[in-house]
């Protein structure tokens, strides 16, 4: 006789299929729009890389001579070009989420164009920081302290976003798809947050070029999924009305 264990066991082995199942199918779609897309993301991920590795060794071996020379801007800094490219991402999500609950009438993905915003204040105009420096300014407060509130503040509000959208959803199909990107977002947040901290701790014992690229390049990788993923779903659920109609 199955037992609540059993049943619990069940349900999350399911999910985890079905999220599995949603994120090949919003990344591999039928469409042409969507496959060029994808092309186009992926070589332009692939080039930033690239012109990163070149810059880091001609810097490290102090080679004058070449074109990446002193071309900072190639290396994921702010305002570098993977960090603009990672913002065009961003905004691109946001739209795309919007576009989507507005025109299928599904609510829930307001709240992930509204996260994906937050993101993309924070990576391009630091919002967690300048929340900090007010705070540290106006309260007297420590830099570190400050800091520490402002990113728990811009924290938070995706939070609030996430349980507003998660009060919207209207079926299971939403509901997996809904987990889906969270899992994507939590992600995210491992590799900006999570390996920023280990990188802070150990960095110095590391090459700096290999933890850059495990720290930022995965969340550009992370971010590119998310946009294709967005494109992908609009992109199914096109096709699924068409085949209706």
């Amino acid at each position: 006789m199955p037992t609540t264990a059993d049943y619990q066991r069940w349900i999350t082995a399911s999910l985890v299929f079905r999220c599995l199942f949603l994120a090949k199918n919003y990344l591999i779609v039928p469409d042409r729009l969507h496959r060029w897309c994808v092309v186009g993301v992926v070589c332009t991920i692939a080039v930033l890389i690239g012109c990163f590795i070149t810059y880091a060794y001609v810097e490290k071996f102090n080679i004058t001579s070449n074109f990446f020379y002193g071309r900072v801007k190639f290396s994921f800094v702010d305002r570098g070009y993977p960090e603009f490219f990672g913002y065009t991402l961003e905004l691109a999500s946001c739209v795309l989420f919007v576009l989507f609950a507005s025109i299928h009438r599904k609510k829930c993905w307001y709240a992930w164009a509204a996260i994906m915003f937050v993101i993309f204040m924070d990576d391009a105009l630091k919002l967690h920081e300048t929340i900090g420096t007010l705070l540290s300014t106006g309260l007297g407060l420590s830099p570190v302290v400050g800091d520490l509130i402002g990113f728990a503040s811009t924290g938070l509000l995706s939070g609030v976003f996430w349980v507003i959208g998660l009060g919207r959803l209207t079926g299971d199909d939403d509901f997996c798809a809904y987990l889906l990107f969270t899992v994507y977002f939590t992600l995210l947040i491992f590799f900006g947050v999570g390996i920023d901290a280990v990188h802070g701790v150990i960095g110095k014992n590391l090459s700096q070029t290999l933890l850059t690229l495990v720290e930022d390049g995965s969340e550009l990788l992370i971010t590119a999924v998310i946009a294709l993923s967005v494109l992908g779903m609009w992109s199914r659920q096109k096709a699924q009305l068409n085949n209706y109609n």
